[in-house]
């Protein structure tokens, strides 16, 4: 029994060990992903600094003088709102998309890797049990093939 226990244990233990890597993947996956968030993140927040100093720089600044002054602010504006908007997207597209595939894989893969360590757990314990139940009957025959000794050597004084 302990025998076959300890094979299916060894398999537990490999199923165990494939679970760890598959989830250090995920685990890498998941941090890469969040570093690729903060970058967006990051250049979302310099898009909304440039956009915020040149609406500053606009308001402390004259009236524009020509038709084609006026313009071109209007349109450098524009760009840097469409850059804001474009790097929010981005930013939003990434954490909904990327970013949550890899935090939904990485605790799918952290429930596996639980499961193959319970499964691994109830198996040793399991086997725990039938050695220490093989212990107990082995000292059980030990005890019984020593009283029947006693009382066969009880026996042979008694005939002497």
């Amino acid at each position: 029994m302990a025998f076959q226990l300890q094979s299916l244990l060894d398999l537990r233990r490999n199923a165990e060990s494939d679970a760890k890597a598959v989830l250090d993947v995920a685990i890498a996956a998941r941090a890469t992903e969040e570093e690729e968030q903060s970058r967006l993140v990051a250049r979302l927040k310099t898009a909304c600094a440039a956009l915020d100093g040149e609406l500053a720089r606009r308001a402390a600044a004259p009236a524009p003088a020509t038709a084609a002054e006026s313009t071109t602010r209007a349109l450098y504006l524009e760009r840097l709102r469409e850059a804001v908007k474009s790097q929010a997207r981005n930013a939003e597209n990434h954490r909904a998309g990327a970013l949550a595939a890899a935090l939904v894989e990485e605790d799918e893969a952290r429930a596996a890797y639980k499961a193959a360590h319970e499964a691994c757990r109830a198996v040793e314990k399991l086997k725990e049990r039938a050695e220490a139940e093989a212990k107990k009957q082995a000292e059980r025959q030990s005890e019984s093939a020593a009283g029947d000794l006693a009382q066969a050597a009880y026996f042979r004084k008694k005939l002497e």
